[in-house]
Formats: structure tokens, C-alpha cells, sequence
């Protein structure tokens, strides 16, 4: 499981790149996306 203190890591790094909502709108799209398939292939 990932640790807390490496989710505070990734989340100040994408602050860090993002420069605008769009881009946070851009990046959870992407994420859950990437989530959903490794779910689903895992699934299979």
C-alpha cells in the first residue's frame, strides 16, 4: 500500500506542475482512466 507521506509527495509535485483548472481537470481524467484499465486488466 502506498504510504501517506508518498501521496503528499506526488500531490506536491503536480501542484507544482499544474497551471491552471483545466490542467487539474486533464490530469484526474487521465488518472482515473489509467486506474480503471489496470483494474480491469487485473480483473482479467
Amino acid at each position: 500500500m502506498t504510504k501517506q507521506t508518498d501521496i503528499k509527495k506526488l500531490a506536491e509535485q503536480m501542484a507544482n506542475s499544474m497551471n491552471s483548472f483545466n490542467d487539474i481537470k486533464d490530469f484526474q481524467k487521465q488518472f482515473m482512466q489509467s486506474f480503471i484499465d489496470t483494474a480491469l486488466e487485473a480483473e482479467m
